[in-house]
């Protein structure tokens, strides 16, 4: 077989002829209807390699938007529950303020209580122990949480920051055997203790004379005697009231409004006592 150029052929030579060569095929290309035909053929033969070698990054780009898709969704999804969580925990009050407002009182021209700061907290984990009502949220020092801040959710209070870390906090429950919260009963401002009794049972309410009156349904929310609770948020309400027979004692139950056993989202309040933990 006899080759195109011998090896002692130049350099130059090859390259202008390999030049002319494809000056040629060029000219036949453009003018001649059977070269188009001829590339029209190969490329569609070749054309399945394009899709195989585009495939990874193609998969690539899909499974990026799709992860910035879900990150941004999630992203939306927290910051307005956070927001409904604010707008419930203000609609909380309303009846209290309607109910305060029909009574005249005397501070008629200062607010019911100064705006708090608030603050959307999570849940990370809530304890196991059947005893010990209590739960970790991802707010801490670092954050202004302090020991005995009050936490709520959207239908009242849920308890309070028990520990503090630097980056968490762990809080107990209203329901807890340890927790104790004054309350008063929204519709005749009888004041009272409402004792946590294990979250598998409602609150026992303490500190009732004996001819107290109140009845199943009413509606009991924080006095603010504690100066801990601000006042007027939902705690629980009535569900028993009986006389113990031997003594003529109201023994009165109560289940706490707060939905203690679906936690997830929850307000941090800064009362008083979180304004002087700032500061100090």
């Amino acid at each position: 077989m006899k080759l195109l150029f011998s090896k002692r052929s130049p350099l130059s030579v090859q390259l202008f002829t390999f030049l002319a060569l494809a000056l040629v095929l060029i000219v036949l290309d453009v003018n001649y209807r059977p070269f188009k035909e001829i590339r029209y053929y190969l490329d569609t033969i070749i054309s399945p390699l394009y899709h195989v070698s585009n495939a990874p990054k193609s998969s690539f780009d899909s499974l990026y938007e799709m992860a910035k898709t879900r990150e941004i969704l999630i992203s939306e999804k927290e910051k307005l529950h956070a927001e409904l969580l604010q707008q419930k925990n203000d609609l909380l009050l309303l009846e209290h303020l309607k109910h305060e407002n029909t009574r005249l009182r005397e501070l008629l021209g200062s607010p019911l209580r100064p705006d708090e700061h608030k603050m959307a907290a999570q849940v990370l984990l809530a304890d196991t122990d059947p005893y010990v009502y209590q739960f970790v949220i991802n707010k801490g020092k670092q954050d202004g949480v302090y020991v005995g801040q009050p936490v709520v959710d959207e239908k009242g209070i849920v308890g309070q920051i028990y520990e503090t870390a630097q980056s968490t906090s762990r809080a107990i429950l209203v329901c807890d055997y340890q927790h104790a919260i004054p309350v008063q009963v929204l519709r005749n401002d009888i004041g009272m203790i409402a004792v946590g009794n294990g979250c598998s049972n409602d609150l026992t309410l303490e500190f009732l004379p004996n001819n107290v009156d109140i009845k199943v349904g009413d509606v009991l929310v924080t006095s603010g005697l504690d100066g801990r609770f601000p006042e007027g948020y939902p705690v629980a309400i009535v569900s028993s009231v009986k006389l113990d027979i031997t003594d003529s004692t109201p023994i009165i139950s109560a289940t706490p409004t707060a939905d203690l056993k679906r936690l997830r989202y929850l307000l941090l309040l800064w009362g008083n006592q979180g304004v002087k933990h700032e500061g100090s």
